[in-house]
């Protein structure tokens, strides 16, 4: 059953799955995540009712974790590093770039269609290859705005209909 825009039945299946224990908030908070691609205030208040904990501490774990988001997040998540090595091979231009393109005015914001969401991370590990950018899990290496702009595009094309 959907109330609104809320599929209730994979909320329940959720809090189910971790036997309704608020110990298990957080493992709760991921799968919602998962699911949705944000917390959103409606599954959260939700949680809150079910498990009866206060609402206030599921958005306290919601805001301090940098995993989860309030706001939905594209489809397919774009992380621009911005670590040292990576801000010193271009890594910010990048990010200004692929914001500027996607038409998105500030980081871990989604794009209108909810296809592309974009945000800087500090380090993803392999800085012998920056600058990197890590789409959908996968990470490019040694990349530029321009091949960057190329493999969105490709994306977008890639999931139109024919």
């Amino acid at each position: 059953m959907e109330t609104g825009f809320i599929d209730v039945d994979a909320v329940d299946k959720i809090i189910d799955r971790w036997k309704y224990d608020p110990s298990y908030l957080i493992e709760m908070l991921q799968d919602i995540q998962g699911h949705f691609r944000y917390i959103p205030k409606e599954v959260a208040q939700k949680l809150s009712d079910d498990l009866d904990v206060p609402l206030s501490h599921i958005f306290h774990i919601a805001t301090f974790y940098k995993g989860f988001s309030l706001e939905p997040r594209g489809k397919h998540p774009i992380y621009v590093c911005t670590g040292t090595a990576c801000h010193v091979k271009g890594g910010g231009r990048i990010l200004e770039n692929v914001m500027r393109e996607l038409g998105v005015t500030k980081e871990g914001e989604a794009t209108e269609d909810l296809f592309f969401s974009v945000e800087s991370v500090r380090c993803l590990g392999c800085c012998g290859l920056a600058p990197v950018v890590e789409i959908d899990d996968e990470v490019y290496g040694h990349t530029s705005t321009v091949e960057v702009s190329k493999i969105l595009s490709k994306m977008r094309k890639a999931e139109q209909p024919e």
